[in-house]
C-alpha cells in the first residue's frame, strides 16, 4: 500500500493551509499585503500543477490524495469568488 503522507500530498496540504493566510494577507492594513497575498497565491496555485505532475511521474498518486487536490482546487476556488 502507498504512503498517504508522501512529497505531492504535502504540496497539497501547503495548499491548503496557505487558504487562511492568503484570506488573512488580503484584508490586512499590513503595507504591501496584498502584493504578498498574491505572491503566496501563485506559489500556491503553482503546487496544483506541480503536485500532480510529481504524484504521476514518481507514481505516488494515491486515494487520499485523489480526495484532497480537488478540496483543494474548490477551496481557491471559493477564496477567489469572495476577493
Amino acid at each position: 500500500m502507498k504512503t498517504t503522507l508522501n512529497f505531492a500530498n504535502l504540496l497539497t496540504l501547503f495548499r491548503i493551509a496557505s487558504i487562511p493566510l492568503i484570506a488573512t494577507l488580503f484584508f490586512s492594513s499590513i503595507d504591501n499585503a496584498r502584493p504578498i497575498a498574491a505572491i503566496v497565491f501563485i506559489l500556491a496555485a503553482l503546487t496544483d500543477w506541480f503536485d500532480g505532475w510529481v504524484a504521476r511521474e514518481y507514481d505516488l498518486s494515491s486515494r487520499f490524495g485523489a480526495f484532497l487536490d480537488p478540496v483543494a482546487a474548490v477551496s481557491y476556488t471559493h477564496l477567489r469568488a469572495h476577493e
